[in-house]
């Protein structure tokens, strides 16, 4: 983490530097040699952060650099704020900037005497490192601190006794069903070292068969033993087992020397990283270790930690605490062996096993019963590539089972600075390449995906949580306030709220904290934000205000402001000093009009906010959103902006066309007369990739059909508003993956102008045909997994033809009550798992009854169907099926 920290302030150092500014004045000299010395520090602290593992001297030497990082980049972005130059006209901008002049002659002595203190830290720390003998590292890389000795525990596995091995029945018989059964090919199912491999191989399979082993083994090259290996194993069948593989690479380097002669021979891998079998030519299966089950955890809990017991039974005075302790192991073997161990030791003390539940974290750090189980878990974390151990880490800022949704995790990491820009994507693109890499990795559980094979929500093992909380408080990364002390003297950065704590409420000053985030919901604010000056990201998610904190307009480092979900109905004028603001999250809370200094915070790349309510309908709620003030064009670093509320007037829409650098936009309370201007912004909105236009009433129609040009990237479309036709341009696209129509009282069938999209995933048609019957042709909707049909009221038949929707998995029928049987043509969709009912009439449902339906053989092979209908006032669910 200190090689990030350099990183960073070096990064600052260059942006000051590249300003070319004239404000630097004579601290330009001491700024340049920062960066020469930072540079050459950080050349070392690679290595020196691998080995300060096992290292107590090297970790605090690594903890120097960290800190005095930290302080620079906290005085570097203080100069950059105050110092950066004003812009403006006329005799009062001429007395203000003659004003500032002097304060910024006297703020540049102080910043030349703070960073003299830190060159000389630098100086004292690097001079240190000589004792350590570090080597010179000038790339970073993957971390190899994983590769310290210690005892393998898998060797231990080679000798278990059977009784002692819980729930491997199932998995085994699987895997020698692949290993014998099947084609007779080469086949991978899914983990290096390259030469010593191949010479290992070469030796165990001659030794095996009594075959002379070459005298000069030890020098063959990589050609002459994949040569030997190949001509050995020619036409023989045999099986190979790679274990723990990183990297695709290592197979690449050594595949040549497994020939495929079609006699049935195999090749098993083993890794912790998910996709590494797919990315391996000629996989065969993919077996994804599974958690245990409830009842064989328990089982082999019981034999670990109750092994003196008789039958290993769990005393019934322990048994709630156990299976407390048993589910933060969630099923893994490894944690459940080494945890029911440690207890075993316990005596059955009441006490002592409350220790253990409730101080795991402490345990896993200290406890020498827990070393293999900590080595374990960490291998993973030390494997990372270092721009990943930041994103990991910061995870520990989520409490025990939170559900960490997507976006809100990207937009953490983008702010705190942890996404490095990649040529061609944005920062967003390049964070979920991070998070599907740690999701591959195994280091997060996915709880939820999209239809669109995107992770929707995600969490971290409970142990896996343990130790990055207690990592990065190591780090000085994050402190979590959940009851633990915290030392008046300890430099929070970030801090976490998980629990009302009474030392934040106090008086307890963080001077130097960069992040608040809050997830209690119960914390007060007593003291305000007033002690908080460097803040830089502020999650104020829930929090009990009523009204906007004066205060928080004097934090000029904000770079992310979210009150989602709070009480707040009115931002102040004042917003307008936050211009360093990136993200203003309000969505949900009860702000409905934005004040016009908002549109001076030309650095803000994501404003949000809108809400629902259920008023016009039982079933699709309605879009609230915001008033923006005139001058909002001015904004042109936006990607994200929804929902707006347009007023009568063309110019309000026109000028959203001047954010051209916009992704997602969404725009309420559209008038028929504003078509055609809403069709001049959409044509400049070249960027956009998710558009949401609703109609001030639902009768109102918008004319769509003048853009000519619409913009080619588009994936997700909401259009709430009536149609005379389905706009032409929308079956050109592309790109599009999800299509919402409410409202558009179609006379053609929507299906036939839809079906050739080749890209769209998700469509949902509400209140959107007028029409009797909906048709689809076969071949149509190639990549359709979800398709929704709501309150269509004269729809009386669905047609499919055989070979459409080949990839549908979900069909939601709501409210059409005229319809009269489910689709003709749905028996053919084999993928189909999900059938779901709502307010259909009683006939329809006994179509597909089981007992008398008689149309139940059309629907026979769904795994669920339900029905959702109004009973005793409240929504009932039933499943059928």
């Amino acid at each position: 983490m200190a090689m990030i920290a350099v990183q960073l302030v070096l990064e600052q150092l260059a942006s000051l530097v590249a300003e070319e500014t004239r404000f630097l004045g004579g601290v330009r000299g001491g700024i340049d040699e920062l960066r020469d010395d930072l540079c050459s520090m950080k050349s070392f602290l690679q290595d020196a952060e691998e080995r300060s593992e096992s290292d107590e001297g090297l970790r605090a030497w690594v903890k120097q650099v960290r800190d005095v990082a930290y302080d620079a980049e906290d005085i570097l972005e203080e100069f950059m704020l105050r110092f950066a130059p004003s812009h403006g006209s006329g005799f009062i901008h001429f007395l203000r900037k003659t004003y500032r002049s002097t304060c910024k002659l006297s703020a540049r002595h102080r910043l030349a005497a703070h960073l003299q203190s830190i060159k000389a830290r630098v100086k004292a720390i690097s001079e240190r490192r000589n004792a350590f003998s570090l080597n010179r590292i000038d790339m970073p890389s993957t971390s190899s601190a994983a590769v310290e000795k210690w005892h393998d525990p898998r060797i231990a596995s080679l000798y278990l006794d059977e009784a002692d091995v819980v729930g491997i029945e199932n998995p085994k018989h699987l895997l020698v069903s692949w290993l014998v059964e099947g084609e007779e090919k080469l086949s991978i199912s899914k983990s290096f070292a390259s030469t010593e491999l191949l010479r290992v191989a070469l030796q165990g399979f001659l030794v095996t068969a009594n075959e002379p082993v070459p005298d000069n083994l030890q020098s063959m090259t990589d050609v002459q033993l994949i040569d030997a290996l190949r001509k050995y194993l020619w036409r023989r069948r045999y099986v190979i087992v790679l274990d723990d593989v990183w990297d695709v690479n290592a197979w690449e380097k050594i595949k040549y020397a497994f020939p495929d002669c079609n006699c049935g021979s195999r090749i098993i891998f083993t890794t912790r990283i998910s996709n590494l079998a797919e990315s391996i030519e000629n996989t065969s299966h993919v077996y994804d270790l599974q958690a245990l089950p409830e009842n064989e955890a328990w089982t082999l809990f019981c034999k670990k930690a109750f092994r003196g017991e008789p039958k290993a039974v769990c005393p019934p005075e322990l048994e709630e605490m156990s299976r407390d302790i048993l589910r933060k192991c969630e099923g893994l073997p490894l944690a459940i062996v080494a945890i029911g161990g440690l207890l075993s030791k316990k005596k059955n003390q009441g006490l002592e096993w409350k220790k253990v539940r409730d101080c795991l974290a402490t345990e896993l750090k200290s406890n020498n019963e827990l070393g293999s189980l900590r080595r374990i878990l960490q291998l993973s974390y030390d494997n990372l590539p270092y721009y990943l151990k930041q994103c990991y880490l910061y995870l520990s800022v989520f409490p025990e089972d939170y559900l960490i949704k997507r976006m809100k995790l990207i937009r953490l990491w983008i702010v705190e600075r942890f996404v490095e820009e990649k040529q061609g994507f944005t920062m967003e693109e390049v964070a979920e390449e991070y998070l599907n890499e740690l999701v591959n990795r195994s280091l997060i559980q996915v709880v939820e995906m999209n239809h669109f094979n995107r992770v929707k929500t995600c969490r971290v093992h409970d142990l896996m949580r343990e130790i990055i909380q207690l990592k990065s408080r190591e780090e000085s990364l994050v402190m979590i306030a959940n009851g633990t002390r915290i030392s008046k003297n300890e430099k929070v950065r970030r801090l976490s709220i998980h629990e009302n704590s009474e030392e934040v409420q106090s008086e307890l000053r963080f001077p130097y904290l960069w992040s608040f985030l809050l997830f209690s919901l119960h914390h007060s604010f007593e003291h305000g934000f007033r002690n908080y000056k460097l803040l830089r990201v502020l999650n104020l998610d829930r929090a009990p205000f009523s009204c906007f904190p004066p205060e928080l307009v004097e934090l000029i480092h904000l770079r992310y402001l979210s009150l989602r979900w709070t009480m707040i109905r009115e931002l102040p004028e004042s917003i307008r000093k936050l211009k360093y603001l990136e993200i203003l999250d309000l969505k949900r809370s009860n702000v409905s009009s934005l004040p016009s200094g908002i549109t001076q915070l030309t650095c803000l790349c994501q404003l949000r906010n809108y809400g629902h309510s259920f008023q016009s309908s039982l079933f699709f709620p309605d879009t609230l959103g915001m008033r923006v003030p005139s001058g909002i064009g001015r904004l042109t670093s936006l990607q994200k902006l929804g929902s707006v509320e347009v007023n009568e007037d063309y110019e309000s829409v026109r000028e959203l066309g001047k954010l051209t650098q916009l992704r997602r936009l969404g725009i309420l309370k559209l008038r028929e007369e504003q078509g055609m201007d809403l069709c001049y912004t959409l044509e400049r909105l070249k960027h956009l990739t998710a558009m949401y236009l609703v109609s001030l009433n639902k009768t109102d129609f918008l004319q769509l059909d003048s853009i000519s040009s619409p913009p080619k990237y588009l994936q997700c479309i909401y259009l709430k508003c009536s149609l005379s036709a389905l706009p032409g341009w929308i079956a050109s696209l592309q790109y599009i993956s999800k299509l919402v129509l409410q409202y558009s009282n179609l006379k053609s069938d929507p299906l036939k102008a839809l079906q050739k999209l080749p890209s769209l995933v998700v469509l949902e048609l509400r209140q959107a045909y007028a029409g009797e019957e909906l048709w689809c042709d076969r071949g149509g909707f190639s990549k359709l997994k979800k398709l929704g049909l709501h309150e269509l009221e004269r729809l009386q038949r669905i047609r499919i033809a055989k070979g459409s929707m080949p990839g549908l998995e979900r069909l939601d029928i709501t409210a059409c009550t005229v319809l009269e049987t489910v689709p003709d043509g749905i028996e053919n969709l084999k993928n189909i798992e999900d059938l779901v009912l709502w307010h259909m009439p009683s006939t329809f449902i006994k179509t597909i009854e089981r007992s008398r339906g008689e149309d139940f053989w059309r629907v026979q092979h769904i795994t669920t169907i339900t029905r959702i209908y109004k009973g005793w006032g409240r929504w009932v669910s039933q499943t059928l099926m």
